[in-house]
């Protein structure tokens, strides 16, 4: 869970300008965890995100600060939520933010 945090952290701050807000939310419901990483960043288009999730995909989205990117870490997030038994999506607006959500069954957190 410590690299899904960090790479969907990451992106956040990869993709939003200097001084923006970046959240981290959580409730329960339903017998899950629901975590949210809330940005105030550029947002994605509708064809950005169906291209999210696949191995080495480049995005019309530029980072911020000129920052690199191999298009393997949300692929590889998705791999380890979906490895644990959860799911993984987003929820975007072009020019206000992007919220990336994945729960995990309460289960897997032995609470």
């Amino acid at each position: 869970m410590e690299q899904v945090l960090n790479n969907l952290i990451s992106n956040a701050i990869k993709f939003s300008n200097p001084g923006s807000k970046i959240r981290v939310i959580a409730f329960r419901s339903n017998g899950e965890i629901t975590i949210g990483i809330k940005d105030e960043g550029q947002g994605m288009t509708e064809e950005d995100i169906k291209k999210l999730f696949t191995p080495f995909s480049k995005l019309s989205s530029k980072t911020t600060a000129g920052e690199k990117s191999t298009g393997l870490g949300l692929s590889i997030t998705k791999k380890i939520i979906i490895g644990h038994g959860g799911k993984i999506w987003v929820e975007s607006t072009v020019g206000v933010g992007t919220t990336f959500y994945f729960s995990l069954p309460i289960g897997f957190l032995h609470l």
